[in-house]
């Protein structure tokens, strides 16, 4: 091999490598950024029945994963259990509202096969507008949202007027089992259902990931 070939292969090798390297990068500097926010749709049925609790009703609810659970597939998931949906449950049969596992344990045996009893919080959000749900898109544009206003998280909240069945809150804040801050925003339905109604609602959640 000649002095001039074996110069034409190195060069031609470390054009290669260069190559190699430049595409890597431009790859890298490409990707799509990891989103910061979990964003999830979930549909949620009311747990009570025509008298007492229905334990195939899809009403037991895990935010961060985005799912919905009856009572047996909830006792089996308990650590991942945010809140329980009731429509005129709970002893009182006129209220739509949202309940934490904890809460339950106190007053129902609802939950009596759960070896875990998580203790998620919300807390009623009026003072963010739906187009300010709309637009979060980081975990620090909830941290904003949520300085507006201090909010009082419980282990149970409310939803409508009791007498009309109207969306009274719409925006709800929440910490969930393992802490992290999130906001969800209800969708219409449709009001006044008969007692033992599914009363579907929609949740549509952003929280921190």
């Amino acid at each position: 091999m000649t002095m001039q070939n074996q110069t034409l292969k190195i060069t031609a090798l470390l054009s290669f490598v260069l190559a190699a390297t430049l595409t890597s990068c431009s790859k890298k500097d490409n990707a799509p950024a990891t989103p910061s926010l979990r964003q999830d749709t979930i549909v949620v049925e009311s747990i009570i029945g025509m008298d007492d609790l229905d334990p195939t009703r899809s009403g037991f609810i895990d935010l961060y994963d985005g799912k919905t659970y009856n009572q047996q597939q909830a006792a089996a998931n308990s650590s991942q259990i945010d809140f329980a949906y009731n429509y005129h449950g709970g002893g009182c049969s006129s209220c739509r509202f949202f309940e934490n596992v904890k809460q339950m344990s106190t007053r129902t045996g609802y939950v009596d096969g759960f070896s875990t009893l998580t203790n998620s919080l919300l807390a009623v959000a009026d003072s963010v507008k739906a187009a300010e749900f709309e637009a979060v898109k980081t975990p620090a544009d909830i941290d904003l949202l949520l300085a507006k206003t201090p909010l009082i998280r419980n282990g149970a909240v409310e939803i409508t007027d009791r007498t009309t069945d109207v969306a009274v809150h719409k925006i709800f804040a929440f910490t969930d089992k393992n802490g992290k801050k999130g906001l969800f925003r209800i969708s219409d339905y449709v009001a006044n259902v008969p007692q033992g109604d599914r009363a579907v609602l929609t949740l549509y959640v952003k929280m921190e990931k």
